[in-house]
């Protein structure tokens, strides 16, 4: 048994200080830190600082050199094992418009890594992020890969695949949305030129979520609210947002917050290979990307992806809307999780709940992380 002292425990609303966390790979008490005992324990000193549940990304393509469609076991691992230092402790790896046969590849590589023991970010499932989108909204996506909705690309990845964005006017979509509803599959709206009332209708068959919210998508007007007026009137609506300041102009950020309140907002990375690089020259789906101080662009000057790291998406997001840490940290922990059915068990610092830990400081620097209570980054 462990026990982690002097730090100050994120739960909820409130911070617990002068309380200590009891753990394996679960958390088994949360007491006053005088009730300890410390005989016949591994005592962890957490130096005064915030422990915060493991950060959770629905939404990354890759990182430090790998990218999800190489559908390599080893230099995923590898990509895992730096994880943790932004965070991140649970992860739902993205796939993006290639052949089908490229794409069921990467989703069976995924769902190999969820069963495979490595000390690095875990995987849950898979989100399947096209290619039944509108190529008029295609992004990076690339356009000679996207196809209508067909279900046979999902038949049989059932239990990896977890999340699907789609765009919902497109033919065939409603029908498809019905099918991975009733799969257990999320849906989420994205790459989509929809007008409010196909979101509308997407959202009461059952879609959870927007991908990556004022990008790839119609911008609100007067007479065409469109898909994120529709968000704003579902309160159960999860939002996704790439907060490094450059997809998403700060002021668009807090008009989102306005609309959908800090428990709707989801901070994702959507990182490709290059994250954790610097700045150079890189690829996404056989497409040539630049990556310098203005992001990660193709050579037409439209985004391809971030290189953002998940922490740095929550320092921002903290500082452009002058949020507590307890509600900066409920984007990427609480919030992904009740998305994704896993509260309880990731998501909150709570009995019986994994033992996935981040100790951070006031400006959301990573100083060590634990997942199944074992330390992983320091």
């Amino acid at each position: 048994m462990n026990v982690l002292i002097n730090g100050r425990i994120i739960v909820e609303n409130e911070i617990l200080d002068q309380h200590a966390i009891m753990f394996d790979t679960k958390v088994r008490a949360i007491i006053p830190q005088v009730q300890v005992i410390l005989e016949n324990i591994n005592v962890i000193d957490a130096g005064g600082l915030f422990i915060s549940p493991g950060f959770i990304d629905i939404h990354q393509h890759g990182a430090f050199g790998y990218d999800h469609m190489d559908a390599d076991e080893d230099a995923a691992i590898k990509m895992l094992q730096k994880l943790p230092k932004t965070g991140v402790t649970t992860l739902y790896p993205s796939t993006m418009s290639m052949g089908t046969e490229t794409i069921r590849a990467a989703i069976e590589c995924i769902g190999r890594l969820m069963k495979k023991n490595y000390k690095g970010t875990c995987i849950l499932g898979c989100h399947m992020e096209g290619p039944f989108f509108s190529p008029e909204a295609g992004g990076a996506q690339p356009r000679q890969y996207i196809i209508p909705p067909d279900y046979n690309l999902v038949s049989g990845l059932e239990d990896i695949i977890k999340l699907i964005s789609i765009a919902p006017e497109v033919e065939g979509a409603l029908e498809f949305i019905r099918r991975c509803i009733s799969a257990d599959i999320r849906i989420s709206l994205g790459h989509t030129f929809c007008h409010y009332e196909d979101a509308i209708v997407a959202f009461t068959l059952g879609a959870t979520s927007v991908t990556h919210t004022f990008c790839a998508m119609h911008q609100p007007q007067h007479r065409e609210p469109g898909i994120i007026a529709a968000a704003s009137e579902c309160p159960s609506v999860y939002c996704e947002l790439i907060v490094d300041n450059l997809h998403i102009y700060p002021a668009s950020q807090r008009l989102l917050l306005k609309l959908k309140g800090i428990e709707r907002i989801i901070l994702v990375s959507d990182s490709m290979r290059f994250a954790g690089m610097g700045h150079g020259e890189s690829e996404l789906a056989g497409q040539r990307i630049i990556i310098n101080e203005e992001g990660a662009k193709l050579e037409c000057g439209w985004f391809a992806g971030s290189v953002l790291a998940l922490n740095e998406a929550v320092i921002n997001f903290k500082r452009n809307n002058s949020l507590s840490i307890s509600d900066a940290i409920k984007p990427v922990t609480k919030n992904p999780a009740q998305l994704m059915g896993i509260y309880g068990q990731k998501g909150i610092i709570a009995p019986g709940a994994d033992a996935d830990f981040v100790l951070i400081n006031e400006e959301i620097s990573v100083h060590r992380t634990f997942i199944a209570g074992e330390t992983v980054y320091e």
